[in-house]
């Protein structure tokens, strides 16, 4: 099964899951398993992969076994549900099985976060520097390698760090697939 098969699987899980709190993974005897066709090593790394991007809350538990198990607790996180609920573009590839796709009705949904002043500015400027670049009097080759370099940070890890929400918008807004 496919990485983003397996991460779309995990986040709707911790999604309908969610009023309950953390929910235990890994090696722990109440840890919830992974569905059927895919195997508790995809499980974990999807685990990994979510927590890694933001989109889920982590804590992991010491592993006393010294064999480098992965145990903790997960749950989905603010910026998750975002992507469930409003669509915001995930930073790494995410297959939502769309039966499985819970609808909620708009009133009922998370309110989306606003953006801290300094990401705000950020997202501005870097917008300013788009716009600059659509402007600019170079050829359309120097163009096209230019947002191709700031396609590929905002779709950083590094990006979803510092801009949150806001990388996600400038790619989707610019940078259509």
């Amino acid at each position: 099964m496919k990485d983003s098969v397996v991460r779309g699987r995990l986040l709707q899980l911790l999604y309908e899951r969610r009023n309950e709190g953390s929910i235990p993974f890994g090696r722990l005897e109440e840890a919830v398993p992974p569905p059927g066709g895919i195997s508790h090593r995809d499980w974990l790394r999807a685990v990994a992969q979510l927590s890694e991007y933001g989109l889920i809350d982590w804590t992991p538990l010491e592993d006393k076994s010294g064999m480098g198990q992965l145990s903790g607790f997960a749950k989905i996180n603010d910026f998750g549900v975002k992507v469930l609920e409003a669509g915001v573009a995930p930073p790494i590839q995410i297959s939502i099985d769309e039966r499985r796709r819970t609808t909620v009705p708009r009133r009922e949904q998370a309110p989306i976060a606003k953006s801290t002043p300094q990401q705000q500015m950020m997202t501005d400027a870097l917008e300013k520097v788009i716009a600059a670049i659509n402007q600019a009097d170079v050829s359309k080759q120097e163009k096209n390698e230019s947002k191709s370099l700031l396609r590929k940070l905002l779709s950083s890890k590094a990006a979803a760090k510092v801009l949150g929400a806001g990388a996600q918008s400038l790619a989707a807004k610019y940078f259509k697939p």
